[in-house]
């Protein structure tokens, strides 16, 4: 268990007159967690205790996570998230929030969402650079861009693929959240799946030194949500990563000592190119709606016309465009390739020792773990797989390894990305089609970034289309699909109640491309259109179905309409990247685009 912050419940709260001591318990009451490494039962043991009060302890397998951090001296605190059960001869439980504390040495607090500056900027300026690029210092163009943000300037950034674009924003947010009281930064991205990527690297990256991140998007349970308006509420945030849709429905919740001072509105080219989506169209009255806030534009695909409209809608004032072609780079047309084992087998035994550093990158993980197996069958074990799930101090070894060179191969998915930056691989290998350009340009762009000769490598073909298509629609449900298991579920309910897990659900209604998954994502959309109440008794979950007034604007929902620029993302990218020319497809990743007869700073 890595996250910095999870729900759990307490083990053992039947016993020894607990369940009458809880009752008395209220919700957000703070807990304490207490090391019992003498306990006879378990020398991994955390006590969980309100006041002089022992209500339980965490479940072993949990407590075998958290132990050793706790006794690495790493201090977490906890308050009651729900009470279950009431009433006479009813079993009661009590549910837990746990948030690992921020690193005190880098950032001590002054009350609740209050913050301290530092005093020293440059050794803090050096502890954020280190955590997020190592060693490396940041080149010209980017330093351009920062000296800018620092100024105080709306800023564009024009950066090809692979030239260090987040950079700009992650070290200016990380430091304004660790000089500053109060300024917090808010970052926009076009879809969900690349904000939950970031997300994932600067938790890792940033979280130690005391930045609060959050994500705020429809891809969220319903315990994430909480927590994320709660640290709205209470100003108890440094970085929010949010899609336009996210914004365009909660722009309120961002307000009081929650106004952001510096927006970002990543991948940029979609205020032009996305003006069809209701959330684009507005983002610039959406920004002005917190008063002047302090922009920084960021793109690698800004034209003639996308350029004139960042400048306009964000009120941009400076810019640095970094021409910069890694001519270095060859993309290797090899789609639809029938044998990807064999190949993959090929390209990484012909190339001469020391010089075979590769990335190979799956769709999932069950395909990551597989792919590596039978390449550790021929190669050894200078082959590792690497996924988002694998515990935080395993991907750092590997990654370590891979740096070092005792590794040669990573097969991996999205999560081996943001925040990696390796210098000297050789052969980037998209073993399944991408699902966004975004995507796409980012893992092709993790090829040669030392400058030397660099292969990336097109395996994917038309098969994988339909794979994404179902997986899209299982997370994002299609609104025809929508109405068929809202009909069926309606049905399946007596008195108005559903009682049943989504598998058992998704398996009675019998739809085809239906899954548990498919049930999750669809619950969540119609509970935020107030067709469902979803909540939980002594019985277990229940699904209630509300009073319906008038017609349902799945439009005017934030789930919805992320999931359907998700699939309107993936059939663009799909057309491109199928079928265009392997020299298209390389100009994409190699060179930014930028506008005729401008001058590269202003």
């Amino acid at each position: 268990m890595d996250a910095p912050r999870f729900h759990t419940k307490i083990a053992g709260v039947s016993f020894e007159g607990r369940q009458d001591t809880i009752a008395g318990l209220r919700a957000d009451a703070s807990l304490e967690l207490l090391r019992e490494p003498e306990n006879p039962y378990d020398s991994n043991a955390i006590a969980v205790a309100y006041g002089n009060l022992r209500l339980g302890f965490f479940n072993r397998e949990l407590a075998a996570h958290i132990a050793p951090v706790m006794d690495a001296g790493v201090r977490y605190r906890a308050r009651i998230a729900s009470l279950t059960g009431s009433g006479e001869g009813r079993h009661r439980g009590v549910n837990i929030f746990v948030e690992r504390e921020a690193a005190t040495a880098m950032r001590r607090g002054l009350g609740p969402g209050a913050r301290a500056p530092l005093a020293d900027g440059a050794a803090v300026g050096e502890c954020v650079r280190e955590a997020l690029i190592g060693t490396a210092r940041p080149h010209e163009p980017q330093r351009a861009v920062l000296e800018r943000i620092a100024a105080g300037k709306n800023t564009l950034a024009i950066f090809g693929t692979g030239r260090g674009k987040s950079f700009c924003f992650q070290y200016a947010a990380a430091l304004r959240a660790l000089r500053h009281a109060q300024e917090k930064t808010l970052v926009i991205y076009p879809l969900r799946a690349l904000a939950n990527d970031q997300f994932d690297a600067l938790l890792r990256r940033l979280e130690p030194l005391g930045v609060r991140c959050f994500r705020a998007n429809g891809s969220i349970d319903a315990d994430e949500r909480d927590d994320l308006f709660r640290a709205l509420k209470n100003g108890e945030w440094d970085i929010v990563l949010a899609t336009p849709e996210f914004l365009e429905f909660h722009r309120d919740a961002f307000q009081a000592s929650s106004v952001p001072a510096l927006v970002v509105v990543d991948e940029a080219h979609h205020l032009t190119e996305s003006r069809h989506r209701p959330a684009y169209a507005r983002l610039g009255e959406t920004i002005a709606h917190f008063g002047s806030p302090q922009v920084l534009a960021l793109t690698a695909t800004a034209g003639d016309a996308p350029f004139k409209g960042i400048v306009a809608d964000l009120g941009i004032n400076a810019w640095v465009i970094d021409p910069t072609v890694r001519d270095n780079l060859h993309v290797v047309d090899a789609r639809d390739t029938g044998n990807k084992l064999r190949y993959l087998l090929e390209i990484l035994t012909q190339s001469p020792p020391g010089s075979r550093k590769a990335i190979v990158y799956c769709n999932s993980r069950p395909r990551v773990t597989e792919v590596a197996q039978q390449l550790r069958r021929e190669l050894g074990d200078v082959v590792m797989f690497y996924h988002g799930k694998m515990p935080n101090t395993e991907r750092l070894e590997i990654e370590q390894r891979f740096r070092e060179g005792s590794l040669e191969v990573i097969v991996a998915t999205s999560a081996f990305g943001e925040g990696i930056d390796l210098p000297d691989v050789r052969n980037v290998v998209l073993y399944h089609l991408n699902f966004n350009a975004g995507e796409f340009n980012q893992q092709a762009g993790r090829a040669g970034r030392d400058g030397a000769p660099a292969r990336i490598h097109l395996l994917y073909g038309q098969a994988d289309r339909a794979v994404n298509e179902f997986l899209i629609d299982c997370e994002a449900p299609p609104l025809g699909r929508l109405r068929e298991i809202y009909r069926g579920m309606k049905s399946m309910a007596r008195d108005g109640n559903l009682r049943s897990d989504n598998a058992a659900i998704a398996g009675t209604l019998g739809i085809r491309g239906v899954e548990a998954q498919t049930i999750r994502a669809a619950l969540r959309i119609f509970a935020d259109s107030a067709l469902v109440e979803i909540g939980e008794d002594d019985d277990g979950r229940y699904v209630r179905f509300l009073p319906v007034r008038g017609r349902v604007e799945m439009e005017r929902n934030e789930r919805y309409a992320e999931g359907e620029a998700t699939r309107e993302a993936f059939a663009l990218f799909c057309d491109l990247a199928l079928r265009a020319p392997a020299t298209t497809l390389e100009r994409l990743v190699n060179r930014p685009i930028y506008p005729s007869g401008i001058e590269l700073r202003r």
